[in-house]
């Protein structure tokens, strides 16, 4: 049988001494070694697989990153757009509101009895009576025209007028117009400022105008205008 052996020194005499150490430990001592070493790589083998492993998960993650920001900047974009179009739409629709305000205050405008009832001038006086009524007496050939939009509600005759036109301003105002000429509207018609109720020939120069507010008479003079 074969032996190996290890010299050593004793530190407390200086003597230098042998142990002798059998072949079998000697294998088995290196069957240990190999063994760790076999363990080890097997170690570094799997931690490469892993190292491996997390560099493909960490490049798919950059490529998702990558992804989620090109994806942002759409959205971003998206958002940059659909905040102009917002915009654009908001103006539009604020324009349109002013545009609808405009025309309904020019349509409240309109249906309030303010336009002078003739088409030219005309002579003034108060009329007395129960009611405040004023009378115009125009020129032959002038009309006798409506104060502002509004329907013709009625046509009647009373004792003062052959006839007696009221017309609904559709604002709680009447205003009425009593001639002895013929209607030119009947009842029923819509009509606008200025539109021709009456014309003035030699019998019927004379109107008697009056206007009424929730059905209460006022003075036609509160409201209307003179122009000329």
């Amino acid at each position: 049988m074969k032996h190996a052996y290890m010299l050593f020194m004793d530190s407390k005499d200086g003597r230098v001494r042998q142990m002798w150490i059998g072949s079998a430990l000697i294998e088995s001592i290196f069957f240990i070694a190999f063994a760790a070493v076999v363990v080890l790589a097997v170690i570094c083998s799997r931690n490469s697989n892993k190292i491996d492993l997390l560099e493909e998960e960490t490049a798919k993650q950059q490529e998702e990153i990558v992804k989620l920001t090109e994806e942002n900047a759409d959205l971003v974009s998206l958002r940059e757009e659909l905040t102009d179009k917002v915009t654009i739409l908001s103006d539009t629709i604020n324009q349109k509101v002013e545009e609808e305000e405009a025309m309904e205050e020019a349509r409240a405008r309109a249906h309030m009895p303010v336009g002078f009832p003739m088409s030219s001038s005309a002579s003034l006086a108060e009329a007395e009576g129960e009611n405040p009524m004023v009378k115009l007496s125009g020129a032959e050939g002038a009309s006798i025209i409506a104060a502002a939009d509004g329907t013709v509600v009625s046509i009647t005759t009373d004792s003062g007028y052959l006839h007696c036109i009221r017309i609904d301003h559709g604002n709680g105002y009447n205003s009425i117009y009593r001639n002895d000429g013929d209607a030119m509207v009947k009842e029923g018609d819509e009509v606008v400022r200025g539109a021709i109720l009456y014309v003035i020939g030699e019998e019927n120069t004379e109107l008697g105008y009056q206007i009424t507010y929730d059905e209460k008479y006022i003075d036609p003079m509160d409201l209307i205008s003179i122009d000329g």
